[in-house]
């Protein structure tokens, strides 16, 4: 009799052992019976867990396959994504594969399996700030016959690759968008039988049954290439691996790169933002106007350089962004006499004031209700808003300009010529109404969010509003408002990033944080199921970082395995645990 460990996508479940009398090659889908319905499970292999003579051992039902349904690439993907974000083979399966896998439908034919040499991988990259420059280096980089998978962080951007393809290079090429249906599906096995040599498209085509022998990734150090909600994982990292495993050229780009690529590559930094166009304004030591909003408590700093360069592009007839990432009219609304704030009534979490302190909208899970006419807990009438955002910021910039509109979102209909504000989120204008100035009113409020993250998210945010969009004969500014904490960082802008990289990771390097180590986060609803970790860590040697009931539970670790044997141990289901890995 033999013993396997199967892992069951459906079901998110990993490592459960059945028994069979005849051998059953690793890959091969069978049926098996989980909690009195049958499922398709994946053979991961022959068990290694000691197992008890008192316990009785369920039989496979069926092998479904009689051959592998995926290629080694993608197999080896699954156990690493499973391995690294602690959710299992399983659940990295789900994310995988189309459900028609999952769901154990007969595959008539074998995906198409080419040589490879995991001894060939190399590496090279290509960092400008020019967008024009890199997507010809890429262009460069593409050979009829040459499996290419090429990964963008926006879709545009991957459609816009696409169409400067030849008519010739179109027809051996797939623009990888959707990710369900019979499309998807229909795209999936085209790919798998080799018709096509080029695959194009965002984080989810890092999944393409492809076996490429070169991977493209542009702008590699974004956010957009996470891939929520069970992996937690950069479409980045796991082409990086494929491309190991394969031996495939890996070739990574963008206007900056992230902090793995710095270290292992030492790219070139090829261009430093000029001085002269960026200027700090200290609001410590400019002349400064507090622009207040009547019923709001707190002010906004408008420094005389702020107010005076931007008259000035507007006369030009040029577009101006200013960034403050707070939404709504005030960030919190609060009673007068006692100070009670007042709580979202689904999430208990603090709400912000909007449409002229009319209505209030939780940030958190988006519950929208009316301003309540006292204080609920003392029952004085004169609620007060606290920290001005956009909605007050308007109001104040229309007492020096004429045009001024917000944006908020991607609806948000914008005119040119105008000053534009909003949230981090402008930032993604740049590429549209290419602005000639950029001015971060607080970047100390940027940098409160916390996070170990933190400083490279401003920093990068920096490095993008002086680039992004840009054409190499266009000029832009960037004004950046702040106080010491954010003058600090601010002042490696101009330096550029191999300057504030070192400095980062030296810091980073001292607390043993990512990418010299992990972070992973651990979040339950469930009281009993939080103790039980907690105990379990504890008697383990494991420091658990606990920041209070309801709280999630932070473990910084260099090596995951520890954590991996203990929760594979308590056999805690996907749904009771959400798991985080940060590295």
């Amino acid at each position: 009799m033999f013993f396997y460990d199967v892992a069951v996508p459906e079901m998110a479940l990993s490592n459960l052992i059945y028994q069979c009398p005849v051998e059953i090659k690793t890959g091969l889908r069978v049926i098996v019976e989980v909690r009195k319905h049958f499922h398709a499970g994946f053979v991961l292999g022959e068990t290694k867990n000691s197992l008890p003579s008192d316990v009785k051992i369920k039989n496979i039902e069926a092998v479904i396959d009689k051959f592998p349904v995926i290629s080694p690439d993608l197999w080896d993907m699954a156990l690493y994504a499973g391995r690294v974000c602690l959710c299992g083979a399983a659940a990295a399966l789900k994310v995988i594969l189309p459900r028609y896998f999952i769901m154990g439908d007969k595959i008539e034919n074998p995906p198409k399996n080419f040589d490879f040499d995991s001894g060939k991988f190399r590496e090279k990259n290509f960092f400008t700030p020019f967008d024009s420059e890199r997507f010809d280096f890429y262009l460069s980089e593409l050979n009829p016959g040459e499996r290419t998978l090429i990964l963008f962080s926006q879709k545009d951007k991957a459609k816009k690759f696409f169409e400067s393809l030849s008519d010739e290079m179109k027809n051996r090429a797939l623009l990888w968008i959707s990710t369900a249906g019979k499309k998807y599906l229909s795209s999936w096995f085209q790919i798998q039988e080799g018709k096509f040599d080029f695959v194009i498209g965002t984080a989810g085509a890092v999944f393409a049954p492809l076996m490429p022998q070169k991977i493209i990734i542009e702008d590699e150090a974004s956010q957009n290439f996470f891939i929520p909600p069970v992996l937690n994982i950069s479409a980045r990292s796991l082409a990086g691996h494929r491309a190991a495993f394969l031996g495939a050229e890996f070739i990574s780009g963008g206007r900056l790169p992230s902090l793995k690529t710095f270290i292992r590559t030492k790219p070139e930094e090829k261009i430093l933002p000029k001085r002269k166009n960026i200027i700090f304004a200290d609001i410590f030591h400019y002349q400064t106007l507090n622009g207040e909003q009547k019923g709001i408590k707190g002010s906004i700093p408008l420094t005389s350089s702020l107010l005076k360069k931007t008259y000035r592009e507007l006369i030009k007839k040029n577009n101006v962004i200013w960034i403050l990432d707070r939404l709504g009219e005030a960030s919190e609304v609060f009673c007068s006499r006692c100070g009670e704030t007042v709580k979202c009534p689904k999430c208990k979490n603090s709400m912000r004031a909007e449409n002229d302190g009319r209505t209030l909208r939780c940030g958190i899970c988006g519950t929208v209700c009316d301003l309540p006419p006292k204080c609920e807990k003392c029952g004085f009438e004169v609620l007060t808003g606290r920290r001005p955002g956009l909605e007050a910021l308007e109001k104040i910039a229309k007492k020096y300009y004429d045009k001024v509109v917000i944006y908020k979102d991607k609806y948000s209909v914008i005119k040119k010529n105008n000053l534009i504000i909003s949230t981090r989120r402008g930032l993604e204008l740049c590429e549209k109404i290419h602005p000639s100035l950029i001015a971060w009113l607080d970047l100390d409020l940027e940098l409160s969010h916390h996070g170990y993250n933190t400083q490279l998210e401003v920093f990068t945010m920096l490095w993008d509003s002086y680039w992004r969009g840009r054409e190499k004969d266009s000029e832009r500014k960037v004004l950046i408002q702040s106080r010491s904490a954010g003058m600090k960082l601010a002042k490696f802008f101009p330096k550029g990033w191999t300057k504030f990289f070192s400095q980062e990771l030296a810091e980073r390097m001292d607390f043993n944080l990512p990418p010299f180590g992990f972070i992973v986060e651990l979040e339950t609803q469930n009281t009993e199921l939080r103790e039980k970790i907690l105990d379990s860590f504890f008697d383990a040697g494991i420091f658990v970082m606990d920041s209070g009931e309801n709280e999630p539970l932070y473990i910084n670790l260099k090596s995951l395995e520890p954590v991996w044997k203990i929760l594979n141990s308590m056999k805690i289901s996907a749904r009771e645990l959400k798991i985080t890995v940060q590295n």
